[in-house]
């Protein structure tokens, strides 16, 4: 059979669509699938009827399909990112969504009303982007607040990463907090570590959830105490209660890595003990700095003493 009847079947089951028999519309463009499988318009109106089935395990394939044989159809795009969104599949669907706005701009306004979406138009969305475009792709772990359970942060994780035998380990999703001050840039928090283990993500998640709720900005050269003793971490939390804020080096990154608006850029920290905690009240900033540099204190190491 040919393209004119597969186009026939399209006509047909987009009439069905229009009039909200979408059952008997997905059959017309499975049809159509079958007699011409190029066909981008059988492919994208299948999709769309099943989700409005509520089958999005089966539309997200439909329209993958539609997008790679039109790749700048904006409403295929668009029903990518509504079932892939509703798959969890964050970065497909982010990929989707930004090139539909990128054609259709204007459709911003329509996807900031869909719940699934929303998510993605955040700045934390761009944060994740330009922090895969600049260490690299990572894992993500969601942490949930202990005393409010819809509040969240996730902690990519990346080994061998700034150097070999090293984890990194950043949070996405502080940046959507925005501070007292308009003109503060957006913030990421990264950590670099020797051990790969929980602790590590907790540490990043504690502290976001504290800056976020007090709004206090983690200024490089700034100390914020016991967020590593508070998570009752055995020896660690004894030995390393506190965390320094610093500009991350290690990575080699340009920062911000958005100029906006609004700026987005990463903070670097990594635990202290309350001896070090009482040299930067004495010496300030670049005197505590200057102390690690002439110990050659690896502060990634969190087993040191």
């Amino acid at each position: 059979m040919s393209q004119a009847a597969a186009d026939a079947l399209v006509v047909e089951g987009n009439s069905l669509f229009r009039g909200e028999q979408f059952a008997e519309a997905v059959e017309k463009f499975e049809r159509a699938t079958i007699v011409f499988p190029q066909h981008p318009l059988a492919w994208k109106g299948l999709g769309h009827a099943l989700l409005c089935l509520g089958r999005p395990h089966e539309a997200a394939p439909a329209f993958d399909r539609a997008v790679g044989l039109r790749p700048e159809s904006a409403t295929a795009l668009w029903g990518g990112a509504l079932a892939h969104a509703e798959l969890g599949n964050k970065v497909v669907a982010l990929n989707y969504l930004r090139r539909t706005l990128a054609l259709q701009p204007s459709w911003i306004t329509m996807a900031q009303g869909v719940p699934s979406l929303q998510p993605f138009l955040m700045v934390a969305a761009r944060a994740a982007d330009l922090i895969r475009k600049g260490i690299g792709a990572y894992s993500g772990k969601s942490y949930r607040h202990t005393d409010h359970d819809l509040r969240s942060v996730e902690i990519g994780r990346l080994a061998n990463s700034p150097v070999f035998n090293q984890w990194t380990f950043v949070t996405i999703g502080l940046s959507n907090t925005e501070w007292n001050e308009p003109e503060r840039p957006r913030v990421e928090l990264i950590l670099a570590s020797t051990v790969d283990h929980e602790v590590c993500g907790q540490i990043l998640a504690n502290l976001a959830f504290h800056l976020s709720e007090t709004r206090f900005f983690p200024e490089p050269g700034t100390i914020v105490r016991d967020v590593v003793g508070a998570l009752n971490a055995g020896d660690l939390s004894q030995r390393l209660p506190h965390v320094y804020v610093r500009s991350p080096r290690a990575w080699n990154l340009h920062l911000p890595l958005d100029i906006g608006p609004p700026a987005i850029t990463l903070a670097q920290v990594f635990p202290i003990s309350e001896p070090e905690y009482q040299m930067w009240r004495t010496g300030g900033s670049a005197r505590f700095d200057q102390y690690f540099v002439e110990n050659a204190i690896d502060i990634a190491e969190l087993r040191r003493a």
